[in-house]
């Protein structure tokens, strides 16, 4: 497969990487899936990359921060320093076009992000623009509010370019979903998000390549 080229960072079961190979798979998103990170061993999206040939890589902070107690602060951000350094080390090698946040958990902090500088990152969140940033519980958040609240609740999700400032980056593609009190369960409403995700996250690819003019 060629086409510009993709480099996706993951931290879980890989679905919205699914979504990715699907849209691939049916011609829909003509691009190299030039290697898969994940920031845990565990991570099931490691075996859906290799299921498609895709080289994967497991590049985890928690071999950087062994040994390094939580109140060595000095020491424990001069680890995370070396960890973005080998991370950014290991995306540029691929020469990628774009690198996609597709479900990775862990903050890109100045370090990589100014070492990869040029190259376009976006994120998937499971969050409105200007809500829930900067949290993994976001889809919990919202339901939460809603149920608390007593009233409809406007949330969804966004994909949106990576910048120091967490999910404060230009959105490219915004899904909105209604939350209504006592509609769904948040397992039902969880499962709702990431079937938007999905979608969401196709297109926030697409629509990234497309700005740079490379799709």
């Amino acid at each position: 497969m060629s086409g510009p080229k993709v480099t996706v960072l993951i931290s879980g079961s890989g679905s919205n990487l699914q979504a990715l190979l699907d849209a691939q798979r049916q011609g829909k998103l003509p691009v190299e899936f030039v290697r898969v990170i994940s920031s845990s061993a565990k991570a099931y999206g490691l075996t859906r990359a290799a299921q498609h040939d895709i080289p994967a890589t497991v590049h985890s902070l928690y071999k950087y921060n062994a040994g390094i107690e939580k109140e060595q602060t000095a020491e424990r951000a001069a680890a995370r320093r070396r960890f973005e350094e080998d991370l950014a080390s290991l995306v540029l090698q691929d020469g990628p076009d774009l690198v996609v946040c597709a479900g990775w958990l862990l903050i890109l902090g100045p370090t990589f992000l100014q070492r990869v500088r040029g190259v376009p990152i976006i994120n998937l969140h499971p969050a409105l623009p200007g809500a829930f940033d900067g949290t993994t519980h976001a889809i919990e958040l919202a339901w939460n509010k809603c149920q608390q609240d007593g009233a409809p609740l406007r949330a969804g999700c966004m994909v949106h370019y990576v910048i120091e400032q967490v999910d404060k980056g230009t959105p490219l593609v915004v899904k909105e979903l209604e939350i209504v009190p006592g509609a769904e369960t948040l397992d039902e409403y969880e499962q709702r998000v990431h079937r938007t995700e999905h979608v969401a996250i196709v297109e926030g690819v697409a629509a990234a390549l497309r700005a740079q003019g490379k799709l």
